[in-house]
């Protein structure tokens, strides 16, 4: 019975050809691998964006096209690499001009900063959907999720719970000033491809937080057969959610949110020295939440063991 992503992937890898010789990795990363030497290989991501899941009627179109590709860079720098090229299929209802332009500035906000060539695609006519297709490659090693070891330590960069916090700001009247603060956050993140090429120089392993930290940290430990110590307090957030949200609400917005596209990575404990200087070199806060253990995930708060029931995001969840 598929009841969910989850199923629908483990069915697709069970019933169709997902290997290649070439390829390194297939389903189950945040891009596909595929090698061209023995040195080096492009990684592939592709997604799609719709108004509902990803975006809402209030997102303006720069915003639309911005945070379409973001989330497909980002997917690249989780990888530690550089992203190249661009294909892109974009479905529109009409031929709005002043909206095609505004759509397009923010693609070329992105495409301008990371150097990336948009090289193909396809446009049709139809309810709006605007799928991406990035195609990046190595400088160093590649970051994958399965690479974590017990005793690695755990980080995050930036915060966490910025897009969660906006949209539940969002639906209360009276947090129209706590929502508008933490906007940004949600409609236009930010892809730290600069810091995930740094980071392929030594991290264990790497992923986007995309779909919240409890999925994102789940999906690594489920790949490297390992199992985690989180604390919650050390989690970075935002002052103002702190003070705006409950605990339990709290607890939702930094692990179980998702869309900050901020990187949960891991490192051996000697390789702190390199983390704190690449801080400071892409003036990005990186925090340490945790430790990779041998078995099971278990999070804490002051030292004092939580339960959590917080799965992340999934397309098909009600």
């Amino acid at each position: 019975m598929i009841k969910n992503e989850e199923n629908i992937i483990d069915y697709i890898k069970s019933n169709i050809k997902t290997k290649s010789k070439d390829v390194l990795k297939s389903i189950g990363d945040d891009c596909a691998v595929i090698k061209i030497s023995e040195s080096k290989s492009f990684v592939v991501t592709t997604d799609t964006s719709l108004l509902g899941p990803h975006f809402s009627k209030d997102y303006l179109p720069y915003e639309i096209g911005y945070k379409s590709l973001a989330t497909n860079l980002s997917d690249i720098a989780a990888m530690g690499c550089k992203p190249l090229y661009i294909f892109m299929a974009i479905t529109i209802p009409d031929l709005n001009s002043s909206w095609i332009k505004s759509f397009y500035k923010g693609v070329k906000k992105l495409t301008t900063k990371h150097n990336v060539a948009l090289i193909g695609g396809d446009t049709n006519k139809g309810p709006l959907s605007i799928s991406i297709q990035v195609i990046g490659i190595n400088k160093h090693k590649i970051l994958y999720r399965n690479g974590a070891k017990p005793k690695d330590d755990i980080y995050v960069s930036g915060d966490l719970g910025s897009a969660r916090s906006a949209l539940i700001f969002k639906s209360i009247k009276n947090k129209k000033k706590e929502f508008l603060a933490l906007k940004k956050f949600l409609h236009t993140p930010t892809p730290r491809v600069e810091l995930g090429l740094d980071l392929s120089k030594f991290a264990t392993s790497c992923i986007d937080v995309s779909d919240g930290l409890a999925k994102d940290i789940s999906n690594i430990i489920k790949e490297t057969k390992c199992g985690a110590k989180i604390y919650l307090d050390k989690i970075p957030h935002k002052l103002i959610i702190k003070k705006a949200l409950p605990k339990n609400r709290l607890y939702e917005a930094i692990i179980g949110g998702g869309e900050d596209y901020e990187l949960c990575f891991t490192a051996n404990s000697k390789d702190s020295k390199k983390i704190k200087y690449l801080s400071k070199k892409h003036k990005i806060k990186i925090t340490k939440i945790g430790t990779i253990t041998k078995r099971d995930l278990k999070y804490y708060d002051h030292d004092k063991e939580i339960k959590m029931n917080l799965k992340g995001f999934d397309h098909f969840s009600s």
